[in-house]
C-alpha cells in the first residue's frame, strides 16, 4: 500500500513540474527583422534606401547599422525606433560605391539583440 502512495506522489509531482514549465512565460522572442527587397541597389550617387518593418514583443531601445568592416556606425536610431513595438523603418544609405553589407542591429528595452546583415551593391 506504502509503495502505491509512493508512486501516486511521484506521479503527482511529475505531472505538476511538467504543468508548471508548460505555464511559465517563456523568455520573449527576439526582435525580428524584414527588409522589402533582399538586397539594394544603390543610384548613380551611392545612395539606396534600405526600408522595411521590424517587430518585437519588448519595446525597442535602438537600431544601428554599421557598414560591413567599420567600426563606426553608419547610422544609430534610439529616438523613432524607441518604445515601438512595430516599426516600419527607412533609412539612407551613402557612399556606396562597391559591394556593401550592412550589419543591423536591434535592442530591445530587455537589451536583447537580433544582427542582420543586408547586401547593397552599387
Amino acid at each position: 500500500m506504502r509503495m502505491r502512495y509512493f508512486f501516486i506522489t511521484i506521479i503527482f509531482v511529475l505531472a505538476s513540474g511538467l504543468f508548471l514549465n508548460s505555464c511559465s512565460k517563456d523568455d520573449a522572442a527576439l526582435p525580428t527583422i524584414t527588409f522589402n527587397q533582399t538586397e539594394g541597389k544603390a543610384n548613380s550617387q551611392g545612395e539606396y534606401t534600405v526600408s522595411g518593418h521590424i517587430q518585437s514583443e519588448i519595446a525597442l531601445s535602438k537600431v544601428i547599422i554599421t557598414k560591413e568592416g567599420s567600426s563606426t556606425p553608419f547610422l544609430t536610431d534610439d529616438t523613432t525606433a524607441k518604445n515601438k513595438t512595430d516599426y516600419d523603418f527607412a533609412y539612407l544609405i551613402t557612399g556606396v560605391t562597391a559591394n556593401t553589407y550592412l550589419i543591423v542591429d536591434i535592442y530591445n528595452q530587455a537589451n536583447d539583440k537580433t544582427t542582420v546583415r543586408f547586401l547593397i551593391r552599387p
